[in-house]
């Protein structure tokens, strides 16, 4: 690897690393206290911390204001900045929600917890925001800064950035919870490691965010690499309702885009009950079970650079996100297994083979993704593919929730049988999208949707 895309991609990859961390105490630790230990139901608390991705719609107007900026000017590290900015004071904010929830949880009435929860989803969405600004500007600024060659191995550096922000994550918990992390724990000592939570998070999330693009964009303002991507006068003005409604008359971008959304659903749908599964199933404690995201990452990685380097060079992204698609099934089937007799060992190891199979199936989403960008489009193009992202995976995250209670509520309490629901529906899902890619050719995909998006821009300039 070139030391330009390595470096490159360890600085971008630190905004990264801020939401991995993000995600680890998001979706992971705010999960499991909510749900286990402030016996909050599942569909409530999946409902509030799921709502972040469906403001998804935002990435394509974040993306097209962007495009719009001159390139001799800032044009993404500006809503990269701000995105951080916001995302640690609200971040902050969601910390003593929680807080109020747990110290308030036995004593108050349904009126003051319907309240916490509107609160803490309105926060959320407002996160859900902060994200989009920033994740699409990022993105956008990597097509920006990367020739073809060197994109894929930004792009791996950047996602191994993510998977240590989830490494990072699990250890920022065991270390500030402390003593709290062990079995059993009482709810004060819990209250104890989330305030101190709430001190130590918003800063780093900030400072990484900021330190993430210094002088990325400055020090190619007088020297653009991809001259190409900026837009004429005439075509940054086209509105964006137009250029959503010639993007919608293009059948394989809505074919492509269909197959991502489905992919993304099935990857996401475990993603609430991971941890709260090994709690009930399994007996872990709180660290324990934030620990599982360290074995997700891992196997993640492993995905990652194994797809990216060897399997899909040799063998192409459909193929390889098919071969993904079925790896995900057997990993799901697996950790049922391991709940039959409650084996944590089984657990650990299923749970490493279905990250590797979720770096399989993502690495081959974004090759796609990225082959679709087109100059002086970058950030409306990834925005829409970054807004059905966003929306497949926020509808995982709350359909995993509520089905677990729809389940729990219908079995009569058994644990076992409503989350082995929650999988064997993620199991078809993952089949099903397998099936799915068999409709697509790869080359005719790219070349058709390149072409047909080109004349769409010559049309609207005409």
């Amino acid at each position: 690897m070139r030391q330009r895309p390595l470096l490159l991609g360890l600085q971008l990859g630190l905004f990264q690393l801020g939401l991995g961390i993000f995600g680890v105490l998001a979706f992971g630790l705010f999960n499991r206290l909510l749900i286990e230990e402030f016996q909050l139901p599942a569909v409530l608390v999946a409902a509030a911390i799921g709502s972040q991705q469906l403001t998804g719609f935002t990435r394509v107007w974040f993306g097209y204001r962007s495009d719009r900026i001159p390139v001799s000017r800032l044009r993404r590290t500006p809503f990269i900045v701000c995105s951080s900015f916001f995302l640690a004071l609200l971040f902050g904010l969601a910390c003593q929600l929680v807080l109020q929830l747990g110290r308030v949880m036995e004593s108050a009435g349904t009126a003051t917890l319907s309240w916490l929860i509107l609160l803490l989803t309105a926060v959320f969405v407002a996160i859900g925001m902060a994200i989009a600004a920033g994740g699409t500007a990022l993105s956008a600024l990597i097509a920006d800064r990367t020739t073809e060659e060197e994109r894929p191995k930004v792009l791996s550096v950047v996602w191994g950035m993510r998977l240590l922000g989830v490494l990072f994550g699990s250890v920022l918990v065991n270390r500030v919870f402390g003593d709290a992390c062990t079995a059993g724990a009482s709810t004060l000592a819990l209250l104890a490691g989330m305030e101190r939570l709430a001190v130590v998070t918003p800063p780093l999330l900030l400072g990484l965010g900021v330190v993430s693009v210094l002088g990325v964009e400055h020090q190619n303002t007088a020297q653009i690499e991809n001259p190409a991507d900026e837009a004429t006068p005439r075509s940054q003005s086209v509105a964006l309702p137009q250029l959503l409604t010639r993007l919608r008359s293009i059948p394989e971008a809505g074919r492509f885009l269909g197959v991502l959304c489905l992919f993304t659903f099935s990857m996401f749908l475990n993603d609430a009950v991971l941890e709260p599964y090994g709690a009930a199933v399994f007996g872990m404690s709180v660290c324990a079970t934030t620990s599982l995201n360290v074995l997700v990452a891992i196997g993640f990685f492993g995905g990652l650079a194994l797809s990216g380097f060897v399997l899909i060079p040799r063998f192409g992204t459909i193929r390889i996100a098919r071969v993904g698609a079925f790896l995900a099934s057997s990993a799901l089937a697996l950790m049922l297994v391991a709940g039959t007799d409650a084996s944590i060992p089984l657990l650990r190891v299923a749970v490493t083979f279905f990250g590797l199979s979720l770096g399989v199936c993502i690495n081959a989403c974004l090759a796609l993704m990225f082959s679709f960008v087109q100059p002086g489009r970058t950030g409306f193009l990834l925005g829409i593919w970054g807004a059905g992202y966003a929306y497949s995976s926020g509808l995982a995250i709350i359909s995993g929730g509520g089905l677990l209670t729809l389940l729990q509520t219908v079995n009569g309490g058994d644990a076992y049988g409503a989350y082995g629901g929650v999988f064997g529906l993620q199991m078809i899902c993952f089949i099903g999208a397998a099936w799915l890619t068999g409709r697509l050719d790869i080359a005719r995909f790219r070349s058709k949707v390149r072409t047909r998006l080109c004349n769409v821009m010559e049309l609207n300039l005409d």
